[in-house]
């Protein structure tokens, strides 16, 4: 996160709490966002949430159209399956990158934040996928191609699993693995990645993104009314 002088500023807390409220589903996909209710909510003025709104809008997470204002981004099954084709080449040439550039450091830190998201795994069948496994996740995930060498492709590649986050959390309530096993997919792109697998690892990953678009998409169209068909 940003910071001047060593602090965070209220925009940025205020952006921090409009995203968890997105991802939270205290904001729902499609919900207008008026200036007079967000200021007394967040407890700010104009100028710290608009600066917030214009970088969630920057992330795709809050769409401004005229006359309307600011509202939170719908869910779109059309959206959904043209971030995903675009996610999964972009982030599978980040982790190929990462697999022949990432040093001992990355290996490291992708040992590190797979190990935590396997302690949250292990939490699902009790607690269900609490925030604590999302972060995990996403820690595990920018581990993956953090090693590139590429700061733009990062950069990048955290923009689109951050929209994708908002159908995945959306949907978490709903999902049915069935005979899939997220637990081993997370684990053999580990395997992939210390072993510089290359074809391998890009192969498991551009699988295991597309096959939980498939998973989102089912459970979307079939369960919410707020997804649409067009993007």
């Amino acid at each position: 996160m940003a910071r001047r002088g060593g602090s965070v500023t209220r925009a940025e807390g205020v952006y921090d709490q409009l995203r968890a409220d997105i991802f939270t589903a205290r904001l729902r996909p499609g919900q207008r966002l008026k200036f007079p209710e967000l200021c007394a909510t967040y407890e700010t003025s104009v100028g710290p949430l608009r600066e917030a709104l214009t970088k969630l809008t920057s992330e795709r997470l809050v769409t401004l159209q005229p006359h309307l204002g600011y509202t939170v981004a719908a869910l779109s099954a059309d959206e959904l399956t043209d971030l995903t084709a675009v996610r999964v080449d972009i982030e599978g040439l980040a982790f190929q990158q990462a697999m022949v550039n990432g040093g001992d450091s990355w290996e490291s830190e992708v040992v590190a934040t797979h190990h935590l998201l396997a302690l949250r795994e292990r939490e699902i069948a009790a607690r269900g996928r609490g925030d604590a496994w999302f972060l995990a996740h996403e820690a595990f995930h920018a581990a993956l191609v953090s090693g590139c060498g590429n700061r733009r492709l990062v950069e990048i590649t955290a923009g689109l699993r951050a929209e994708t986050e908002l159908y995945r959390r959306w949907a978490a309530p709903l999902l049915e693995e069935h005979d899939r096993d997220p637990a081993v997919e997370h684990q053999r792109l580990v395997d992939a990645a210390l072993s510089r697998d290359v074809e391998r690892g890009v192969g498991l990953l551009r699988d295991h993104i597309a096959y939980t678009t498939q998973m989102l998409l089912r459970q979307l169209l079939l369960a919410d009314p707020a997804v649409t068909g067009e993007g």
